[in-house]
């Protein structure tokens, strides 16, 4: 007979300190190995780990049959969305038997509808320890770590739960649900991930919109912009290796200094779409490396014929090496230029085009109403294309911005934000969490205005001076 562990009543519902700290970390410890495994997309690893859990000492059931009485009372609370009734319920299912797998996982649940995450968190591990096969707890752990704001623990939660998944079918259908529907973003992301992990090539809903891209800003006014600073990184690795990590989703890629396949030609006389097929192999993924390994994803903009990138500092600040990749072409880049305000990088690359993004100059109000686009790679999700207009102009710490209604998300800092005539308006930099769809651009001409980057660059091969 397996070891026994006695779960006194208030101390499991809460902290599980009974168990032993040492024996929930044993809990945790699996779980988030099973998890780590499952974003790995490594089915062995998680098996493995499934089996050392199961292998862990059990609890002993108590009262089964008025625990379930219990528990149905909970069940009815729970169908009605009365939160705090079904909690006593399911408390009192759980302190009469603490072994039972589905009662300790509906008050899992039921701790996350009233959105005490610790107790929810804890509850689900623990059901885990109990049951690690449970679809339900993992689809509940997603949750909680969504709600979180742990959209990578969320997406190997929710991969586990559709491995685990009796029908499963039907809970990729419930991940894309929470997907398209949820109103947290990294639930959203999470659920999303999972998806184009256990199911490649399925049709999933819009990219998740909403989340900053950048520390929420408080617009204001500020003193004059510092001078920016030309701060190279180390040398870069040579290509393939470096992209082989960091672009896991390119496929073939072309010589890194080819120069672009033409885009066919657009018959639509939707601007969205011309704006789409002609800036899209001109925005560019970023990848950072640090200590040898892919760290940060962000997008920008190639801005002259000879390769030059713009993008923000926030996105590259941390970064031993970079890679880019701008439509189906690949290179390493280096940091020529960089300040924090404006947030901006100029980076280098070996993309020669014949084509370049051009830099809008206008600031002023008649820009208010006006369409825009905005293309990036949003939590990695390449060539996302979202659409709002301009709401407004802002000054925050000295810095002239563009607000902007188009969704954008941690990933689109750096991209273009693009009027109808084709031309780029501003720089996507960041949103506020509070509101809907408050988010923000540096203007173009703030980057000209501070002299980071010359436009004439963007039509002519360029002279020997500065960029």
């Amino acid at each position: 007979m397996k070891a026994r562990w006695v779960v006194p009543a208030l101390l499991a519902l809460v902290s599980m300190a009974a168990t032993g700290a040492g024996q929930y970390e044993k809990f945790d410890y699996y779980v988030q190995q099973m998890i780590a495994a499952a974003v790995a997309k490594d089915p062995a690893s998680v098996q493995t780990f499934r089996e050392q859990l199961d292998n862990l000492p059990r609890q002993e059931p108590g009262d089964a049959a008025q625990a379930q009485s219990f528990r149905q009372r909970g069940l009815d609370q729970l169908a009605g969305n009365n939160f705090k009734e079904a909690l006593a319920a399911f408390r009192q299912a759980f302190i009469t038997d603490p072994a039972n797998a589905d009662i300790a996982g509906q008050l899992s649940l039921t701790y996350l509808r009233l959105r005490r995450f610790k107790e929810a968190e804890r509850l689900a591990v623990y059901t885990l320890a109990l049951a690690p096969g449970q679809s339900a707890a993992w689809l509940t752990l997603g949750q909680i770590y969504g709600q979180t704001g742990d959209a990578r623990r969320a997406a190997g939660a929710f991969a586990n739960a559709y491995r685990f998944a009796q029908d499963p079918a039907q809970l990729a259908e419930q991940l894309r649900q929470l997907g398209a529907t949820d109103t947290v973003d990294t639930v959203r992301i999470g659920a999303l991930q999972a998806l184009q992990a256990v199911q490649p090539g399925s049709v999933l809903p819009d990219p998740p919109t909403l989340a900053p891209t950048h520390p929420a800003a408080h617009p204001g006014t500020g003193s004059t912009a510092p001078a920016m600073a030309t701060t190279p990184l180390s040398a870069n690795p040579p290509l393939p290796d470096a992209l082989k990590r960091g672009l896991t989703t390119s496929s073939q890629p072309l010589a890194a200094n080819s120069a672009p396949k033409p885009s066919p030609p657009v018959s639509s006389d939707n601007p969205g779409q011309r704006i789409y097929r002609r800036s899209l192999p001109l925005t560019c993924l970023i990848v950072t490396f640090r200590n040898g390994k892919s760290d940060n994803l962000g997008s920008g903009l190639l801005v002259s014929v000879d390769g030059l990138v713009l993008t923000n500092d926030h996105v590259i600040e941390k970064a031993d090496n970079l890679a880019v990749k701008c439509g189906d072409r690949e290179s390493v880049a280096k940091v020529i230029r960089r300040g924090k305000a404006p947030d901006l990088a100029l980076l280098s690359t070996t993309l020669n085009s014949a084509d370049s993004l051009t830099l809008n100059q206008t600031y002023n109000q008649d820009l208010v109403g006006r369409d825009v686009f905005v293309l990036g790679n949003p939590y990695g999700l390449e060539g996302t294309f979202s659409t709002g207009v301009i709401s407004g102009l802002r000054a925050i710490d000295g810095v002239r911005y563009i607000q902007i209604s188009a969704p954008i998300s941690p990933g689109n800092s750096g991209g273009p934000v693009i009027l109808s005539d084709g031309t780029v308006i501003g720089i996507a930099t960041m949103g506020l969490k509070v509101g809907q769809n408050l988010n923000f651009a540096i203007a173009a001409t703030e980057v000209i205005a501070a002299g980071f980057f010359d436009p004439g660059r963007t039509k002519n091969l360029p002279s020997k001076g500065k960029p």
